[in-house]
């Protein structure tokens, strides 16, 4: 083989080499552009998690608290018909209609609480 073909072979050898090890770079560099979008990514995820976990516990306290409010009104409610025996009993018509429309706020509070209870339940569910 003459000087030039060496040469020529040398120089094709080389721009082989640093092909090679161009691709090879840009790889790494694509896949730590991945490894940061996967990483950030996981990062939001555990973040709304972490809201979800935050939000469903409120909801729990709620919905205890709603069911606290909803056996009071359970106690009140047959205070009021207990009372309201007793003054059909007596005869006390007043007393009566005080206690019926007393007796009906309650019944609506206690059937909204009820329903705020089971729209939380059911957000609960799905969360």
């Amino acid at each position: 083989m003459n000087r030039n073909s060496i040469i020529k072979l040398s120089v094709f050898c080389a721009s082989l080499f640093m092909i090679n090890g161009c691709a090879y770079y840009k790889a790494m560099d694509i896949q730590k552009q991945r490894q940061a979008i996967i990483v950030a990514n996981l990062d939001q995820e555990s973040n709304v998690t972490k809201v979800q976990e935050i939000e469903k516990l409120k909801l729990e306290k709620d919905i205890v608290s709603f069911e606290s409010d909803v056996s009071t009104l359970d106690k009140e409610i047959s205070t009021i018909k207990a009372k309201t025996k007793k003054a059909k009993a007596n005869n006390m018509k007043k007393a009566q209609k005080a206690y019926n429309k007393r007796l009906k706020v309650l019944m609506n509070k206690k059937l909204a609480l009820k329903k705020d209870i089971s729209k939380k339940k059911a957000i609960i569910e799905i969360l």
